[in-house]
């Protein structure tokens, strides 16, 4: 019997898959930031920026530790509901 395996291992040890985590755990950090900036300027619904922003800065790091596909995907679903929340505020 075998198990499926969503780890990403032999991508994430090569040079250029450790250099891939990096800017998914750096470039998700920026854009919480960023993202968290934007709260300040509500008047409402500032928190749901604040809870998008530290979402988004979780969820890039685990992805970025510890790379599997349901990671990742949670990252991108982070990103894409940024400008979705934005445009209903």
């Amino acid at each position: 019997m075998t198990t499926s395996e969503l780890v990403l291992e032999s991508w994430a040890t090569k040079p250029l898959g450790k250099a891939a985590r990096v800017s998914i755990a750096v470039g998700g950090m920026i854009t919480a930031t960023l993202v968290l900036l934007m709260a300040t300027m509500l008047t409402q619904g500032a928190w749901v920026f604040v809870l998008v922003g530290v979402a988004l800065a979780a969820t890039s790091v685990r992805a970025a530790r510890y790379p599997t596909l349901v990671r990742l995907a949670v990252v991108a679903a982070n990103l894409i509901a940024i400008p979705l929340i934005a445009r209903s505020l």
